[in-house]
């Protein structure tokens, strides 16, 4: 007991505690709270883990096919290797997001050569006694083989390249298919296309044009509504030159590249769009590159103009006294892929900042792979 004139002491409060934050449960604030997230592999299979709303509103095609059209841009998870013995996926991005490469392993088909990737979709020709061409989605697991039209696969003509693609930059399941061949004496070049909605080849189309040999089989480069090859015109000296398909008209042109820059191993070059979308070259000659790109002279016709000069100083040290060597173009990022003695840079056109994809050191051609995964 307390005697008179003593202060009791203060009864402490008992704190009460808040009570723990829920979850919304409204469905259309969830969907727009889940389609900010990052478009990372990690994304969608993590949110799916909170709990069984969560991973039904994930799984719905309907909001996949939303947090594609969100996001527009798809990640670069890794690349292809064309090494004429397999076409190994070679993944880029760090764990959780890393994508095994056994996952976008080579289908269990040999004698494929990949010669064209992008939207999500894999192209490959093969190389049995009777061509095809296969068209895979690595992601959904899906094929789909298509025949040669014989107009350009008849002993006369010979298929020299292709291109892959979704009408609506990746939006849509459907895809098309663009066909280059050429004749055995080097004299034009003829080209179709397959639609999956229809099922056929377009008519051919065909366009002289003077080659030195046969087109080189570089990756494409899909500027505005046309797929763009390098190839190799056939003048005094040979020259670069660039064959372009116009997937409206499908119609074949071509266009030289300026003349001073002759074919060379030394030397290598590869197409890109020009900063107004129209076409464009990069020309890069040991740590020394060109942008190049077309623009209207004072009697409005086009010729070739240099945009900008750029120096690698940076990747020189990872080098070991090789030169750099353009190995592919990532549409998606607007950057270049570059070779070195350590393995594989991606470069980023407009900011010039650099970033190690592997330790690789292999030359061949590699076709970078964009797409949403939502494993």
């Amino acid at each position: 007991m307390s005697t008179r004139g003593e202060m009791s002491p203060p009864r402490r409060r008992r704190r009460t505690s808040s009570p723990p934050a829920s979850l919304p449960d409204d469905e259309d604030l969830l969907q727009e709270i889940l389609l900010r997230l990052p478009p990372r592999p990690s994304s969608l299979p993590r949110a799916s883990l909170v709990c069984k709303l969560w991973r039904r509103l994930v799984a719905e095609p309907q909001f996949q096919r939303r947090f594609r059209d969100h996001h527009g841009k798809p990640p670069l998870l890794g690349f292809f290797l064309q090494d004429n013995i397999s076409c190994p996926f070679v993944p880029m991005l760090d764990p959780p997001d890393r994508i095994p490469g056994a996952r976008f392993s080579m289908p269990p088909h040999k004698r494929h050569r990949i010669i064209d990737c992008r939207h999500g979709l894999v192209l490959f020709r093969s190389q049995r006694q009777s061509p095809r061409l296969l068209v895979w989605d690595p992601v959904a697991r899906q094929k789909r083989r298509l025949i040669f039209p014989p107009e350009l696969d008849n002993g006369e003509m010979y298929i020299i390249n292709g291109a892959v693609l979704r009408p609506a930059r990746g939006r849509s399941s459907h895809f098309q298919v663009a066909l280059i061949a050429q004749d055995k004496e080097y004299t034009r070049v003829s080209g179709c296309l397959f639609s999956s909605e229809t099922g056929v080849w377009s008519n051919i189309k065909t366009l002289q044009l003077d080659l030195a040999n046969r087109c080189m089989p570089q990756p494409s480069t899909l500027i505005g509504n046309s797929i763009c090859w390098l190839d190799t015109a056939h003048h005094d000296h040979p020259q670069y030159a660039i064959l372009e398909f116009d997937l409206d008209t499908q119609s074949l042109s071509v266009t030289e590249l300026p003349p001073h820059l002759e074919a060379g191993y030394d030397q290598l070059r590869i197409i890109k769009p020009g900063e107004d979308g129209g076409l464009g070259f990069i020309h890069l000659s040991h740590f020394h590159a060109q942008i190049w790109k077309r623009k209207p002279d004072c009697n409005g016709l086009a010729v070739w103009v240099i945009d900008r000069a750029i120096e690698f100083k940076e990747l020189r040290s990872n080098c070991k006294g090789y030169s750099l060597t353009l190995v592919g173009f990532v549409e998606e990022s607007n950057a270049i892929l570059v070779l070195t003695a350590s393995g594989v840079f991606m470069v980023y056109l407009q900011s010039m900042e650099f970033k190690k994809l592997s330790k690789l050191w292999v030359f061949c051609l590699y076709y970078p792979f964009a797409s949403f995964y939502p494993a």
